[in-house]
């Protein structure tokens, strides 16, 4: 008896399960991370070595998606891979698209290597969104505010303000990192970065191809060249999907950075940490003279 007591007692001090919450993509991760802490579990559905753009997931992601407390995920236009699956889950999810003041741009790139009505400039004639809505912490606040809406229980005391706070100090603080390089021009293969720059007062950079998949052809090339030389290019920044030698040919004096826009190198980071410490000090550090 005196045993069966003790072990009920165990159990009832022993503390409840943390909630698993999924991010689709791991900068929303981070953002999860920062709000809620020690109080859920947060898991990112994309492997580092899966590419966002047509992943392939496994049934083991499959069913973390679908027993996962509470989905965080970007929306159908801009993940319309993990759209059906979505469609199929029957738990609370949250879209950032859904949210009230989420900030919108056009000029996604293509994530193949088909026609997609592009002509010979690397002009797309069909109006897409820029699918990296989390570059621009605006929308991360915006996501903030929405999870303080929808899961009001979840979330633990002081936030999401503590979290709002911490953001508003780390984009100043990028903002002044950037602030004597802004107008400093800067190559990039696709630019998946048109949020960030935006946000962050930074010049639009010389682009060399809308498709990741794709070089540009010899007239493109050299118009390209010319771009460099005429603009003083100096600074080239490298997605894990540039073409390398591409960037190099068009600019062989440039500095190359590499940073990903998916933050897959720093996993377990904090958004505000990652956006200042990584993606702000490594165009600080290409853009510097």
């Amino acid at each position: 008896m005196r045993y069966s007591i003790i072990a009920l007692l165990l159990i009832l001090s022993a503390p409840l399960s943390a909630r698993t919450l999924v991010a689709s993509v791991e900068p929303v991760a981070m953002v999860l991370r920062d709000l809620y802490g020690d109080s859920a579990q947060v898991e990112t559905l994309l492997a580092p070595n899966q590419s966002p753009h047509n992943p392939m997931l496994s049934p083991r992601q499959m069913l973390t998606l679908r027993r996962a407390d509470l989905v965080v995920w970007l929306g159908a236009e801009a993940e319309p891979a993990v759209a059906d699956l979505m469609a199929r889950r029957e738990g609370p999810s949250v879209a950032l698209l859904s949210l009230a003041g989420v900030t919108r741009r056009q000029g996604g790139h293509d994530h193949g290597d088909e026609d997609h009505g592009a002509d010979d400039h690397g002009h797309d004639h069909m109006a897409r969104l820029d699918p990296h809505l989390w570059l621009d912490p605006a929308n991360m606040a915006a996501l903030a505010r929405g999870l303080a809406e929808r899961d009001p229980d979840g979330l633990p005391e002081g936030q999401p303000a503590a979290f709002l706070a911490g953001l508003e100090r780390a984009t100043e603080v990028a903002r002044a990192r950037l602030a004597p390089q802004a107008g400093r021009a800067w190559l990039s293969f696709h630019n998946p970065w048109g949020y960030f720059q935006h946000r962050l007062g930074l010049r639009e950079p010389v682009t060399v191809s809308e498709q990741l998949g794709a070089g540009p052809g010899s007239r493109r090339f050299v118009a390209l060249a010319d771009q460099v030389k005429t603009q003083q290019v100096r600074c080239a920044i490298a997605e894990p999907e540039a073409q390398r030698e591409m960037l190099a040919r068009l600019c062989p004096d440039c500095r190359r950075v590499d940073l990903d826009p998916l933050g897959r190198d720093h996993p377990g980071s904090g958004y505000g940490a990652w956006l200042d410490g990584v993606v702000a000090a490594g165009f600080q550090r290409c853009l510097a003279p």
